[in-house]
């Protein structure tokens, strides 16, 4: 894997089957069920709930004073959402959607807690995520303040590739999961019609082409190097 491949795919804000195992945990949670775009709570609420994702994926996004929506991380199986309310506060920092339907273990933070101390070899795993996640904010901030939108995108479109690409030959990948502009530019934190332009560009340039809805990257390697030439602070 190209070396810069490899560096985007340390700060993939898709984080989808995750290396974990919560199998014990189940004795200790119910199983609830939310249907696409259904709310599973909002920022500024009361944390009253630890949720693990037993199947389907979860969009984590914050909403600024004057209604503009900025994306965190879409989370799916095996993923844990809630824990920001952990500290005293008891807040949650995000609010949580459904991106499709998905099936979650529901605990209590008290049960949580408890399940944790009897059984600390599960503690690593929450360290992880969390460590995961701290390390995407900490990514986002810096894009934010100082990188132009083409390599954003270029990155974003080789994060996809890393969690939901499908090989058609050694370098080129088509993109397995379906996204709109205004989704990406709300993850990117950049408008749609910025990203639009982007896509259009990178399309025009045969580094990836549009085939029914699906994206196909033509050359994986060249997208990274063009990602990381164009990875200029401005």
């Amino acid at each position: 894997m190209n070396e810069v491949v490899q560096e985007f795919n340390f700060l993939n804000p898709w984080l989808d089957n995750l290396p974990y195992t919560w199998s014990e945990l189940k004795n200790h949670s119910e199983k609830v069920t939310y249907k696409k775009h259904e709310t599973i709570f909002n920022q500024n609420e009361t944390g009253n709930y630890i949720y693990i994702i037993e199947s389907g994926r979860v969009r984590l996004f914050l909403i600024s004073p004057n209604g503009e929506e900025k994306a965190l991380t879409i989370i799916g199986k095996n993923g844990i959402l809630g824990e920001c309310s952990l500290n005293g506060d008891s807040s949650y920092a995000t609010n949580a959607i459904a991106a499709s339907e998905v099936v979650l273990l529901r605990t209590s933070k008290q049960s949580f807690f408890e399940f944790l101390f009897k059984k600390p070899q599960y503690i690593s795993q929450a360290f992880d995520l969390i460590t995961k996640k701290y390390r995407l904010l900490c990514s986002q901030s810096l894009q934010l303040s100082y990188m132009k939108a083409l390599p954003r995108v270029c990155a974003a479109f080789i994060q996809l590739s890393i969690q939901y690409g499908e090989k058609i030959d050694e370098r080129q990948i088509k993109l397995t999961i379906n996204f709109t502009h205004q989704e990406l530019a709300n993850l990117l934190g950049t408008t749609r019609v910025t990203v639009a332009k982007n896509i259009k560009w990178l399309e025009d340039h045969a580094h990836i082409t549009k085939s029914g809805k699906s994206y196909i990257i033509n050359n994986i390697d060249k997208l990274a190097d063009l990602a990381n030439e164009k990875m200029l602070f401005a």
